[in-house]
């Protein structure tokens, strides 16, 4: 009795564990994080876009700068927020990726700021 005991604790033991690895029908992490990274930069753009002209509906833009963004990653919409969804459903994977985007913003905005900086006869 006490070995089923035991037994019966590690099934539940194991069941109960998450698995943080997306199936593989899903948008892997770091395709995700570049999709990711371009459809936030799509959004503002288009929210820049929407500010410089009154006459463009940012909802659309958006849109279509998405849609471009999943052509050139070779998805869908579908896809893409599929994905999103299980990310979201598994913060601490989710976690992991809005990490490395800050971290690529921040790199992006260092090579920004000594492109700045640089004599223009050096930047080509």
């Amino acid at each position: 009795m006490k070995n089923f005991l035991y037994l019966i604790f590690l099934m539940m033991l194991f069941s109960c564990g998450k698995s943080n690895k997306p199936p593989s029908s899903l948008i892997q992490p770091k395709e995700m994080q570049s999709i990711l990274w371009d459809v936030m930069r799509a959004e503002t753009l288009a929210s820049q876009i929407g500010h410089r002209d009154s006459s463009v509906d940012v909802a659309i833009e958006t849109k279509v700068l998405s849609q471009k963004v999943f052509n050139i990653h070779e998805t869908d919409s579908a896809s893409f927020n599929k994905s999103y969804n299980w990310y979201v459903k598994h913060p601490d994977v989710l976690k992991i990726i809005f990490d490395s985007l800050y971290i690529q913003k921040e790199r992006e905005n260092n090579l920004r700021s000594r492109k700045k900086n640089m004599p223009d006869s050096l930047i080509k």
